[in-house]
């Protein structure tokens, strides 16, 4: 047996305390979540690279709070400093098992180990995962090959050389070719082993094109079933439950979230929201601050970068997808809403629009803040279309936002706010300023709103505007529609100012006093009083020409 000498004689420590046992752990469950990655996935894709990052910053922590990590290998276990750090299967594919059948009985990672080296560790730890009817070398033979700066070990079936430095290098390892004991003796008897078949190295030389294919391969295989390493990523996520690792595996589904709307594939963004709120609420993630992980996850998938190729793609779901897109808006958290939102205004079925606004409703429905943001947008179309999903949600804030667009530059939208606002209960005084709004259609629709019923507020409010308010003489058409929607909302109490407006004005200037007696006598005629029958009567009996005009051209209006 030939041993690797290591910088620190670690057989006087007795062992260790729960920190370093845990850190430890930590370690070996990033070695094999790395590993399983790795296995998984070619080389660079996504998720094995940042398994190897991970592993590599655990391992660097614990040597550097700790010192050199030195792992013991026995067929069903790994141990540090005599404490088992972690057991597995005697089977094929395990990682002591995959050491020990090679002969490794420990190796140390020391300090100063960089990445590349833990990259190229882990390569060759899957090289050898499984054992071939016909095998070329084994873990021994590459650990030596490779001459790991910050990587020693100690194995059995190994020979020494005599220009080697015991201290620095490991001693190469007997390859497992034909007998070994055959090949340790003719090596020690200075003697030529048998020379191998010759094989023409070009012939294990990938091409440029042979790669090409290969990594088409590859990509095609990805891109056949996009979601069948989620499977391994949630089993992942249940077996391996440090924090590390959890930040591993969700940033990769984070990315696997974005990339699968890009596609078009609901399906698989709806797997992996609804798996991971199955481990939320199913209480699977018992370590202390896992559940926050999940729960920053669905906040983070739901912004605007996450969900930035929802946009692209809306327009081509079709309704075979609608059940997928209700179950992904479903589980999103209400930071979704300004995504949602700017789909508004595209052109779509109703269906379409129905799921979007339901969820919508449904997102707000938890928390409305996200909205704000929204309501800053020059859209106005957006808007106009978010007006009638305010007024269907319950609360002060939205009653305050639809308030809020009632005062939008957009005449379109507030249309839309003071009907929504109004159905929800707004006081009529609340939008009576928009009475005198720039826009003629805004100043109708108030004036319609005044004229539903009879209503002592809106008689107020208008009998007041009337009273105080100074009209120029373009301004007639809509002085006369006041009166008019008086004569819808009001009561007796209105008759003493239509009394005076239309026979006791003599003084105002014709123009205005003209279009006041007409509007006057239509208001009149609106209140369908007995009293207001006479004072028409009365008006119509005038000494002046113009007062008797207005009060039978209203008289003879119809109801």
């Amino acid at each position: 047996m030939t041993e690797s000498s290591p910088r620190h004689d670690k057989a006087d420590n007795p062992g260790m305390d729960r920190k370093e046992l845990e850190s430890a752990q930590k370690v070996i469950a990033g070695l094999l979540l790395a590993r399983k990655n790795c296995s998984l996935y070619p080389e660079g894709h996504t998720i094995s690279t940042a398994s190897i990052e991970q592993f590599h910053t655990l391992l660097g922590k614990h040597v550097h709070s700790y010192g050199d990590l030195k792992i013991e290998v026995e067929k069903d276990r790994l141990a540090s400093k005599g404490q088992v750090v972690h057991r597995d299967i005697l089977e094929e594919g395990a990682l002591p098992f995959i050491l020990f059948r090679d002969g490794i009985r420990w190796i140390e990672f020391q300090e100063g180990i960089d990445l590349q080296e833990t990259a190229e560790f882990l390569e060759l730890v899957n090289k050898f995962s499984i054992l071939s009817a016909e095998p070329e070398g084994d873990i021994v033979t590459e650990l030596w090959e490779k001459r790991f700066v910050h990587i020693r070990y100690e194995a059995t079936d190994t020979f020494s050389t005599a220009d080697e430095d015991a201290d620095m290098v490991t001693s190469p390892p007997q390859k497992r070719i034909g007998s070994t004991e055959n090949l340790r003796e003719t090596a020690l008897a200075g003697q030529e082993p048998l020379p191998e078949p010759l094989i023409d190295p070009a012939s294990l030389v990938l091409t440029p094109e042979d790669r090409m294919n290969l990594q088409e391969m590859l990509r095609m295989d990805e891109d056949g079933d996009p979601t069948a390493y989620l499977d391994a990523l949630f089993d992942s996520l249940l077996q391996y439950r440090e924090h590390e690792n959890f930040e591993i595996i969700l940033r990769v589904l984070e990315e696997e979230f974005t990339g699968s709307i890009a596609r078009g594939d609901l399906a698989a963004t709806s797997m992996i929201l609804q798996r991971l709120q199955y481990v939320l609420d199913a209480g699977k993630a018992q370590t202390p601050g896992i559940d926050a992980f999940i729960e920053d996850f669905f906040i983070s998938v739901s912004g605007a970068n996450s969900l930035a190729p929802l946009a692209e793609v809306w327009p081509g779901i079709g309704p075979d997808q609608l059940k997928r897109a209700q179950e992904v808006f479903r589980l999103l958290h209400p930071e979704a809403l300004p995504t949602l939102c700017g789909l508004l205004p595209l052109n779509q079925s109703t269906q379409k629009r129905q799921v979007l606004t339901g969820a919508i409703t449904a997102l707000a429905s938890r928390d409305l803040t996200p909205l704000e943001s929204v309501l800053k947008t020059k859209d106005e179309k957006l808007l106009e279309r978010l007006v009638p999903v305010l007024a269907g949600l319950e609360g002060d804030l939205p009653q305050k936002y639809l308030l809020k667009l009632v005062r939008h530059p957009s005449p379109p939208v507030r249309q839309e706010a003071i009907k929504q606002a109004i159905r929800k209960g707004a006081s009529l005084r609340e939008v009576f300023p928009l009475i005198d709004d720039k826009d003629e259609s805004v100043r109708r629709l108030i004036l319609k709103q005044l004229s539903q019923e009879r209503n002592p507020a809106a008689e107020k409010l208008l009998l007041e505007y009337l009273e105080r308010r100074t009209f120029s003489t373009e301004e007639s058409g809509h002085l006369i529609a006041c009166f008019t929607a008086l004569g819808q909302c009001g009561s007796a109490k209105a008759l003493p100012f239509l009394r005076k407006t239309l026979l006791h004005r003599a003084w105002m200037p014709s123009f205005w006093r003209n279009a006041h007696r007409r509007g006057a006598a239509m208001a009149l005629k609106g209140l369908g009083l007995k009293e207001s029958q006479e004072i028409l009567n009365k008006a119509s009996r005038s000494l002046f020409p113009s007062v008797r005009g207005f009060a039978r051209e209203a008289m003879n209006a119809r109801a």
